[in-house]
């Protein structure tokens, strides 16, 4: 598995700031704040850090894993309760996943549906979707997984202008893209209680420009590419 160097100094400063603040408490360095109110902060963070690294090109997972941040730091800092931040979160939640629905047809689809344009949208939720790309000219696209699975196969895919960009976003789900052999291929993931990996036995080595690049989040959940 192989990841951006970026990504894995980015969370890992991130994870030890949030530990050494919460040391410094404990040991009564810094007294009367408490640190824990603002975590959530990370999840608001997590989803603009995704937005910003596949450039706009998918906002579905990156806004929803946004606002349920925003909900949960509004709730930690009592701006509001608890309670509303529970008739809040899971309207807005399905409000998303309805307008993805309706923006990617997200009928379900067990066997894989071909098509030949650069942009893709897999969407699925309580359900599986896959997908097929056979175009010759593959930009990017956007796979996510809630409460189901989602899988790509870009087997008979070409990228003429490298690389190609995925988000993903797997939350109590899974996601599987298919690649061919002899593409390079970096994953740029974030992982809670879950994980990424490429499970091609035959890996390329490195390029100077991949052929594909992947981001994403996984809650709870799998991304895996393979052959």
């Amino acid at each position: 598995m192989r990841r951006s160097n970026f990504n894995q100094i980015f969370w890992g400063l991130v994870i030890i700031i949030v530990g050494v603040l919460f040391l410094a408490q404990n040991l009564g360095y810094i007294q009367d704040y408490s640190f824990w109110k603002y975590l959530p902060a990370l999840l608001i963070i997590l989803g603009l850090y995704q937005l910003f690294v596949n450039q706009f090109r998918a906002w579905v997972g990156p806004l929803l894993i946004t606002l349920i941040g925003t909900f949960l730091l509004l709730a930690t800092l009592n701006i509001i309760t608890w309670a509303t931040f529970g008739s809040m979160i899971w309207p807005t939640i399905l409000i998303l996943i309805g307008v993805s629905i309706i923006l990617h047809r997200g009928e379900s689809h067990k066997s894989f549906e071909a098509s030949s344009v650069s942009q893709m949208n897999v969407f699925s939720t309580f359900s599986e979707q896959n997908r097929k790309v056979t175009s010759g000219d593959f930009k990017n696209a956007e796979v996510t997984a809630i409460f189901g699975g989602s899988k790509l196969d870009l087997r008979d895919a070409s990228i003429s202008q490298p690389p190609a960009y995925i988000q993903t976003t797997t939350m109590f789900g899974g996601v599987e893209i298919f690649v061919p052999s002899h593409w390079d291929v970096r994953i740029n993931t974030v992982a809670f209680f879950g994980g990424s990996s490429d499970k091609r036995r035959e890996v390329t080595p490195q390029k100077d420009t991949p052929d594909l690049v992947i981001t994403g989040t996984v809650f709870f959940g799998g991304l895996d590419i393979k052959p």
